[in-house]
């Protein structure tokens, strides 16, 4: 019995330390956000929604196609079709060996204009978006720590928290949600780099629908808490790996 009661107790402290292997770290669950597939590309119809403290809503179209080559050579270019004042406005980023380079084109003024570093915290297309936020993750950016794992809106997700690493950035930190079987960012906090305790803006991914077996959040808020606005991305349509030319992806097909 003493004997049982030993090798029982032996599987116990193995299986237990088998457990403890296999959990995730915070920086693992951040390289698996970045990892997860969402398509070698996509092509998608958005509804942007900006929405200011009275809730007066200025309402934008676009779309937005994407390209994934590998993990350090993706393109993304957003093209605005409504309304008049902001239609054929285009925004375009090449990721090549990890360096990003991003243009944004304003047909009002028929003006290319190259997006530098300290325009970062700018805000996109007066949204609550800014051109920081517009940025897929990227787990080597990050410090990730804090791990833990809780209930979100019914679902089971990791919390933790990641501080950039490049100084270049209006947070001191993010709070991320993400779901655990999919890896979708599903909340994220961001917190004030000058009052690092102070807590600015928020955004949540809902309206989860599972599209050509891809996890996709049909609707994403952004919210400004400081000046009370928030900013809606409503997906009206999706397709994933559908063909797409090289040209669509130039500095050419900018101003078309």
């Amino acid at each position: 019995m003493q004997k049982q009661k030993l090798f029982l107790a032996l599987i116990v402290i193995i299986l237990a330390g088998a457990g403890a292997a296999m959990a995730l770290t915070a920086q693992e669950v951040l390289q698996k956000v970045e990892d997860r597939y969402i398509g070698n590309t996509s092509k998608a119809n958005v509804q942007m929604d900006i929405v200011d403290k009275s809730g007066n809503v200025r309402e934008r179209k676009m779309t937005i196609s994407r390209r994934k080559a590998d993990a350090n050579n993706k393109d993304n270019f957003i093209h605005f079709v409504a309304p008049p004042d902001i239609r054929n406005t285009t925004y375009l980023v090449n990721e090549k060996n990890r360096d990003r380079q991003k243009w944004i084109y304003l047909s009002a003024f028929k003006k290319t204009r190259k997006i530098v570093a300290e325009d970062y915290g700018l805000a996109f297309v007066s949204s609550d978006f800014t051109y920081e936020n517009m940025d897929e993750i990227r787990a080597d950016d990050y410090v990730a720590s804090d791990l833990k794992e809780e209930k979100y809106n019914g679902m089971d997700v990791y919390t933790f928290t990641a501080v950039k690493k490049d100084q270049n950035t209006s947070y001191s930190k993010i709070v991320l949600k993400v779901c655990k079987n999919s890896f979708t960012i599903l909340h994220t906090d961001m917190y004030d780099k000058k009052d690092p305790e102070k807590l600015i803006k928020v955004m949540t991914a809902e309206d989860l629908e599972t599209i050509q077996d891809i996890v996709t959040p049909k609707k994403v808020t952004m919210k400004d808490l400081s000046k009370g606005t928030h900013t809606v991305l409503t997906t009206a349509k999706i397709v994933y790996d559908l063909p797409l030319p090289d040209e669509e992806f130039s500095q050419r097909n900018m101003e078309k």
